[in-house]
C-alpha cells in the first residue's frame, strides 16, 4: 500500500486516497495506520516519507480534521504518545508577541494590505526581496504562487524570527514548496512553527539536520525529543 501511494504523482491525490482509507476506520485502526506511516518514514525510506508528507496534509483535510482530538485521545490511551503529539498536541501554544514590522517599500508611508498583496504578484526581484519579509499570511500566500519566487526566497520566509505561525503553516500547506527539502527543514527549525506541523516534518529530515534539531535550544522539548528518537531508530536504537 505504501509503495502504491508513493507512486501517485500528485500530492493532493495521495491525500485524497489516504482520507478515503482512514475515513471509514475506527479510531484505533486509524491510529495504527498513522503509527505505521510514522515509523516507516522515520527509517528514512523515501517512499514512506512521500506517504507521510501526504498523511500530514490529510490531518488538516476537512474530512479528517474533526477527528483529530479523538484520534489523539485514542493514541494516548494506547501509549502511542509520538502519534498523539503530531495528531493533537496537548501543549497549549502561546502566540508569540508580534514584533514584526511591515517592510519599507520606499513609498514614504506604510502600504495597505491590499497594496502589499498586489506587490506579492510582482516579477521585480528587488521588490520580492522586500515582500518576503512581510508579516501577513495573506501576502505570503499570494507570494508563494509567484512564478518569480525562488527556493532561497521561501527559506528566508520560513527562517524569519519572530514569525507568524500561520505564515509557516501557509508554506507547509503549499504544494509547490512543501515537496522541497530546504523549506521543510527551515519550517521545522523555526521555534514559531506550530508543534503539530514541526512534528509532522521531523521524520522527513536527514540525519545531519535531525542531529542539529535534536540539540537546538530554540525548539520545544517535544520536537527535540522526537528528532532524537527518530535518529535512534535510524541508528538501530529504540524505535520512536
Amino acid at each position: 500500500m505504501f509503495r502504491r501511494l508513493a507512486r501517485v504523482d500528485e500530492l493532493e491525490m495521495r491525500v485524497g486516497l489516504i482520507c478515503e482509507r482512514i475515513e471509514p476506520m475506527p479510531d484505533d485502526e486509524a491510529v495504527c495506520f498513522l503509527d505505521e506511516a510514522f515509523g516507516r518514514a522515520s527509517t528514512g525510506d523515501a517512499d514512506a516519507q512521500l506517504v507521510f508528507l501526504a498523511v500530514g496534509w490529510a490531518l488538516f483535510d476537512p474530512r479528517l480534521a474533526p477527528r483529530r482530538r479523538s484520534l489523539g485521545e485514542t493514541a494516548r490511551n494506547a501509549e502511542l504518545h509520538h502519534v498523539a503529539d503530531f495528531v493533537a498536541p496537548l501543549i497549549e501554544e502561546e502566540r508569540p508577541e508580534d514584533k514584526r514590522r511591515i517592510p519599507d517599500f520606499g513609498r514614504g508611508r506604510p502600504l495597505t494590505l491590499g497594496e502589499r498583496k498586489s506587490l506579492a504578484r510582482t516579477s521585480d526581484r528587488s521588490l520580492i526581496q522586500r515582500v518576503v519579509r512581510d508579516p501577513h499570511p495573506d501576502v505570503i500566500r499570494i507570494l508563494l504562487g509567484n512564478p518569480s519566487l525562488t527556493e532561497e526566497d521561501v527559506v528566508r520566509v520560513c527562517a524569519a524570527r519572530p514569525n507568524d505561525p500561520e505564515v509557516l503553516q501557509t508554506v507547509y500547506r503549499h504544494r509547490r514548496w512543501v515537496v522541497r527539502y530546504r523549506p521543510r527543514n527551515a519550517i521545522l527549525r523555526n521555534p514559531d512553527t506550530p508543534l503539530d506541523t514541526a512534528l509532522l516534518l521531523a521524520p522527513l529530515l536527514r540525519k545531519p539536520e535531525l542531529r542539529e534539531a535534536a540539540t537546538s535550544s530554540e525548539l520545544a522539548p517535544v520536537v527535540r525529543l522526537s528528532c532524537k528518537a527518530i535518529l535512534e531508530s535510524r541508528d538501530g536504537g529504540a524505535s520512536p
